[in-house]
Parts: C-alpha cells; structure tokens; sequence
C-alpha cells in the first residue's frame, strides 16, 4: 500500500491492536483463473514470539479456501477506523479535506486446519475471544451436531511474513492543527470518529 514515512507504524503493539478492536479482514488472493478474489473473515492474533500469526476459519462451500492451499500466499487486509477531516481545523484556508484512518495489511502463507480435533480447538479460541460465555453451549450441543458444523468449515492459520501498518493520523499537520481535529472527532457524535480521536492521542502521547 501507498504509505508514506510519517504514517508508517513499525509497532507490532499498535498492529495487535488494530486486529483486536476491528477483526474482520479482507483476505485477498488468486482465484483458479489467477484474478483476485476476496473472503470477509475474523481473524485473531495468537503469540508467536515476535512474530504475527493470524487464526480463522471459512465456509467449505467457499472454494478461495482451496485456491489459496495451492497459491500459499495470500494477504490480510484489516480496516481500522476512519474520519473526514475537515480543513476548518488548519490554520489556513488554503487547505482541502482530508481521511484519517487505521490499516493493517498483513502478508503471509496459509496452513489449513482440517482435523476434526484441530478445528475444535480452534473454535474453541475464537469463542474464547469473541464470546467466552458461549462455550458451555458450544460444549453441550449434540455430538451429531458438531461433527456437522465442523464439517462445513475449513480452519486456516496464516504464518505472518511481512506486515505493514498505516496509521494516517494526522501526523503531518502542525500540533495545534492535530490537537483541533482530535478534539472535533473526540467530541463527535460518530463512534468512529472518537476512535479515530483516541488512536491520535494513543500516537500523541
């Protein structure tokens, strides 16, 4: 992606952040004729020492699952948050809109979970993340039931190779000017915008 030096972000810490708080991506790779096809997915981050690994899983009926096990490759694209910037905030009017936003594009090597015992475990992580509450009921479904779904799924673990972040906060304009537009976003009624407010303030501080 386009990414300029001072919206460059090299922090794994920031880049773990974004995966947790906006975890649906976009997994982008060749589809049977070598055009690109993309997969809504969640994906979570699990520890790898330094390293980023991603974790999730796709419907069987979705063929990019087989696609991508002979490509290998593929990319991971997460979309933080986003905001117009308006240029009533800067301090001249020679000035034009602008988008601030958070993304995350991540490059990797696909590994398939296919076991039946594999894929278990690995729901049970993403449960455990998105909703741990519900893992009593996952647990007493009827056996039947379970080999079904889990049938019906494809699990997938991708080996982080390169990752880059872009966190285009702002970082370019004058302190007052990024004080004055943090503290719009943060007093908006959009969530989305505080969001954006609270990652300038993350890099701010």
């Amino acid at each position: 992606m386009y990414l300029p030096q001072h919206f460059a972000s090299a922090d794994l810490d920031h880049a773990l952040r974004l995966v947790a708080e906006h975890p649906l991506a976009l997994i982008v790779g060749p589809d049977a004729a070598g055009e690109s096809f993309g997969s809504h997915v969640p994906l979570v981050a699990v520890p790898a020492g330094d390293g980023l690994v991603l974790e999730g899983h796709m419907a069987r009926a979705n063929p990019h699952w087989g696609w991508l096990s002979q490509q290998r490759s593929l990319l991971a694209v997460f979309s933080g948050p986003s905001a117009y910037g308006s240029p009533s905030h800067y301090d001249s009017l020679q000035n034009v809109p602008t988008w601030n936003y958070a993304a995350l594009h991540a490059y990797g090597d696909i590994e398939l979970i296919d076991g039946a015992a594999a894929k278990d475990a690995l729901l049970k992580r993403l449960i455990a993340r998105f909703e741990p509450d519900y893992a009593e009921q996952w647990r007493g479904l009827p056996e039947a039931y379970q080999h079904k779904l889990l049938g019906a799924i494809v699990g997938f673990r991708v080996r982080v190779t390169r990752w880059e972040l872009k966190l285009k906060m702002s970082q370019n304009r004058a302190a007052t000017e990024r004080a004055r537009i943090r503290d719009a976003l943060g007093a908006s009624a959009s969530a989305d915008d505080r969001r954006v407010a609270e990652w300038m303030a993350r890099l701010a501080g």
